[in-house]
């Protein structure tokens, strides 16, 4: 009779990558990345659904996403007595963000992808997106698109790896680390080839 009362594991793995996925834009360190890897491989011994963790890691995302674009609102609201008159000098936080507006006005999937990479870029990309008074349904239409385009990928290389390597957790720390040192040598690119 108890077991009925209890979720079941998979069920609690699910929540857990939901739940984690929303909460890394608060907390970027949180594994959420290495949760659907993990996943993946575990979905290729039979113990969880590809469908049902893209589904949660998709939906768990998007919704810290609206809830960081919900923060950088309120936070816009409560400051708006502070704004500096027009004629003073824009600030290095002021200019960054007015950048971060435009690429979101040009290029609203390809940013927060871009965001979903870089160390807390995904708080600073919802968060600027409030404050700034970005349109929400757009925001709201390229973040559930760049959160896709993240979970899917995931999903799947970890599926891939325990397709061929039968220990999850060892394809989640080898997918990541290969993962990780991809994103850092790009990025170290990028910095290099933009100038000083």
């Amino acid at each position: 009779m108890l077991d009925l009362a209890l979720p079941s594991a998979p069920l609690l793995a699910y929540l857990t990558v939901g739940v984690v996925a929303a909460l890394d834009l608060f907390v970027p360190v949180l594994p959420s990345g290495t949760l659907l890897i993990t996943g993946g491989a575990l979905a290729a011994q039979g113990e969880l659904t590809v469908i049902g963790l893209m589904a949660f890691g998709v939906v768990g995302a998007w919704a810290g996403d609206l809830g960081g674009y919900r923060l950088g609102r309120n936070v816009a609201r409560g400051l708006a007595h502070l704004r500096h008159s027009a004629s003073a000098a824009p600030s290095r936080p002021r200019v960054a963000a007015t950048s971060w507006q435009a690429r979101l006005l040009r290029h609203s999937v390809l940013t927060l992808i871009a965001a979903r990479y870089l160390p807390a870029g995904r708080t600073v990309a919802a968060v600027t997106a409030g404050r700034r008074a970005y349109p929400w349904r757009r925001y709201a239409l390229s973040a559930l698109a760049a959160e896709t385009l993240w979970a899917v990928p995931a999903v799947l290389l970890g599926y891939l790896g325990g397709q061929f390597i039968p220990i999850p957790l060892l394809v989640a720390f080898g997918l990541t680390t290969l993962a990780v040192t991809v994103i850092v040598t790009i990025v170290r690119r990028l910095r290099g080839s933009s100038g000083p």
